[in-house]
């Protein structure tokens, strides 16, 4: 048969009279299996977490933007109001578009989308118009080779992040 030896610290070494593997070994292996799993875990919760500060920043300035855009503001207001609500948004990353439409008496549907200008110092939505305030943020992913696959992010690692409110013109 086989002989075994007893540590004073350790147990068992080598096999054990059973002829099952020492405990350690298996321990070792199961690690090696889950770490990877965990790791993955850890970031994309730490990815989502992100992902959702920037999108509920997003929406909170779409709200604030439609809100100037609804009493009246220009674009230019609007623009500013947007800015100072995204401070942890990269601005460069940001796209904006205003837009309005009128509800068609004759048909009983709303109109076709219009971009937002100004006439006479207020934006050019008349009263009862919805004003639409959409943002478009390229959220740029932390670890792009490990997260990009999984949440469709483009070449240059950015998932796109979009916001939109509409309010009617008062």
């Amino acid at each position: 048969m086989f002989t075994t030896q007893r540590s004073a610290t350790c147990g068992y070494i080598g096999l054990r009279p059973d002829g099952m593997m020492p405990r350690r070994a298996s321990v070792t292996v199961e690690l090696a299996l889950v770490v990877p799993l965990l790791v993955f875990l850890l970031f994309a919760i730490l990815e989502f977490g992100f992902l959702m500060k920037n999108r509920a920043e997003l929406g909170q300035a779409a709200r604030e933007g439609a809100r100037q855009a609804a009493v009246g503001a220009t674009p230019t207001r609007v623009d500013a109001e947007i800015a100072s609500a995204t401070q942890t948004i990269e601005s460069e990353h940001l796209t904006r578009l205003y837009r309005f439409r009128s509800w068609d008496e004759g048909s009983g549907t709303w109109g076709s989308w219009q971009t937002l200008g100004v006439n006479d110092g207020e934006n050019n939505a008349s009263q009862g118009d919805q004003v639409q305030i959409r943002l478009t943020y390229q959220h740029r992913l932390l670890l792009p080779g490990l997260m990009g696959s999984v949440m469709n992010a483009g070449d240059d690692g950015r998932v796109a992040v979009v916001a939109a409110t509409v309010m009617m013109r008062e």
